[in-house]
């Protein structure tokens, strides 16, 4: 399971990675072009810089520009640096992280220049001649053929850019951002800068931090992250509603790890967390989690079940209330033959196993009939459908004799189209309208 998530995280990202890195190399080809071109050289003041909204789920955000940051590395540059807004509430201590971070960046380059790096990191004054001057001589002394193979795309530059990363733009001192801009801007020519800003809200806020004449410094390109509600779907989706785990989670710890996500932090990782310790928590308090695992290995394993395992077998309600249902002579075998209990147990699970296949698609099929009605009296969400079918026999409860009514009211309607079209008439009474009549009076 935790390897799927990962999978799942890498999958996710991919898209908004691919987007990004191709903004990069875009922009800083645009750079080279630009600088050895005169004409281009008022283009040059302009900061190339990717407005990236990720949403109010901060807790997330580290993890999602650790991957970025990996990413960049080995597809655009090696000067890839992180900054946060508790650590430079100056421009003082801004220049220092931003220059010790950089300093410390790995490059795959001769030991001795890497000494020579070091030495030049204890004498250097934080200011950005400084740092314009280091990197001019870091990038002329490293030889592109000797940076990682890794970094194919930064390999083919002599002078690869450096992108500056601000986690929490909206968190940043305004003074230190604009003077940071203001400054940057006019190194550009020696000193190819990126800039990445972080968003949580809106990018409404990069021009009620920066007035116009500091953000028109910058080439803003806005990336949109999948939203939280979306990347948990997803997740439920692949880790929850599918026979790959047999680890399922009952209505009550569903519906507590959904009540967190949604009131409290909007953390996806939160959750996932919160599912890790519900797993952890099964496997340490019931002896039969032995058998929580796939269909063949489950199977194998009831073959080497002990007598004690064999009578908590016997002891689960669930078995039980399937032993009462049974013919006498069969509960007299199912309680006293260790063996027959054995085989009839590797039946059930594989029973199970279908009726999971079966449960899955039934509840997907359901929630595509049902997610697009009329006050979505099933859930907007796949996950509010699956809560209620865990809560409770669905087809007992209101909402869904509600959905009956609109399919039946839908079913007509079409049949009411169709002899329409039959008849040469046009009948044109949207579905709504039947679903709610009162909008069909209003107009009346």
């Amino acid at each position: 399971m935790k390897s799927e998530n990962e999978r799942l995280q890498e999958e996710l990202n991919k898209n908004l990675f691919d987007n990004l890195i191709e903004f990069l190399q875009k922009s800083h080809s645009g750079f080279q072009k630009n600088s050895r071109d005169l004409g281009g050289q008022i283009k040059l003041r302009e900061i190339p810089t990717a407005a990236l909204v990720l949403g109010v789920n901060v807790t997330d955000h580290d993890l999602t520009f650790g991957s970025l940051t990996e990413a960049l590395q080995n597809n655009v540059t090696p000067y890839v640096v992180s900054l946060q807004a508790k650590d430079c509430p100056d421009m003082k201590h801004f220049l220092q992280k931003l220059i010790s971070q950089l300093m410390d960046c790995c490059v795959d380059i001769k030991s001795k220049e890497e000494e020579s790096v070091h030495v030049t990191q204890r004498k250097t004054h934080y200011s950005m001649d400084s740092l314009s001057s280091w990197y001019m001589t870091v990038t002329q002394k490293t030889d592109p053929k000797m940076l990682s193979k890794k970094r194919t795309t930064s390999s083919q530059w002599q002078s690869p850019p450096v992108v500056v990363i601000l986690k929490d733009m909206e968190s940043f001192a305004t003074k230190v951002l604009q003077d940071f801009i203001i400054i940057s801007s006019q190194h550009l020519h020696e000193f190819p800068l990126i800039l990445i800003f972080g968003i949580a809200t809106s990018p409404i806020i990069i021009h009620r931090l920066l007035p116009h004449a500091v953000s028109s410094l910058l080439c803003i390109e806005l990336f949109q992250s999948l939203s939280c509600k979306e990347h948990l779907t997803t997740v439920l989706d692949k880790l929850l509603l599918t026979t790959q785990f047999p680890f399922k989670i009952n209505e009550k710890v569903l519906q507590v790890l959904t009540n967190i996500f949604l009131y409290h932090d909007f953390s996806v990782q939160n959750f996932i967390k919160g599912l890790q310790l519900s797993l952890l928590e099964h496997f340490y308090s019931q002896p039969l989690s032995v058998l929580c695992c796939n269909l063949p290995e489950a199977k194998r394993r009831i073959n080497f079940l002990s007598n004690n395992q064999c009578e908590n077998i016997r002891r689960l309600p669930s078995f039980r209330r399937y032993v009462e249902k049974q013919a006498s002579e069969k509960q007299v075998a199912l309680l006293t033959n260790e063996r027959y209990l054995k085989e009839e147990t590797q039946l059930l699970l594989e029973n199970l196993h279908v009726y999971h296949m079966n449960y899955f698609l039934v509840l997907r099929c359901l929630h595509k009939f049902t997610s697009s009605l009329p006050k979505y009296p099933l859930g907007r969400q796949i996950r509010e459908l699956y809560c209620t079918c865990l809560e409770k026999n669905i087809w007992d409860s209101e909402e869904y004799a509600s959905v009956l009514q609109l399919l039946r009211l839908g079913l007509a309607f079409l049949d009411i189209q169709l002899f329409g079209a039959q008849s040469g008439q046009e009948l044109l009474l949207p579905l709504s309208w039947e679903a709610n009549p009162s909008h069909a009076a209003n107009l009346g």
